[in-house]
């Protein structure tokens, strides 16, 4: 079962972006956001103005699963900003014009 303890390490292992977690954190676009609803966990990531991308919440009654959700997100947003700055550096290197 992963807490936040287990998430916060593998988030500094994999050098992956600190989520806000309970309002602890900055919110801006594209950050992995982790909320208290009621009894249960939210989790999205936020949209340019940052406030909740509506397609990307997941609500969980299990505050490990919520913490295993976070992770995923996380994982994929490194994965996407990694694919981003390929496609700009390859833009850059020739002459500015995307493949």
């Amino acid at each position: 079962m992963m807490d936040e303890a287990e998430l916060m390490r593998i988030v500094v292992e994999e050098g992956l972006d600190a989520p806000v977690m309970f309002g602890a954190g900055r919110r801006v676009p594209d950050a992995v956001v982790l909320e208290r609803d009621g009894g249960a966990r939210k989790v999205y990531v936020s949209d340019e103005r940052a406030w909740p991308h509506t397609t990307t919440i997941r609500v969980f009654d299990d505050e490990s699963d919520a913490w295993e959700h976070v992770l995923l997100k996380l994982r994929q947003k490194k994965k996407v900003d990694h694919s981003m700055a390929q496609r700009r550096l390859q833009g850059e290197q020739s002459g500015g014009t995307q493949p």
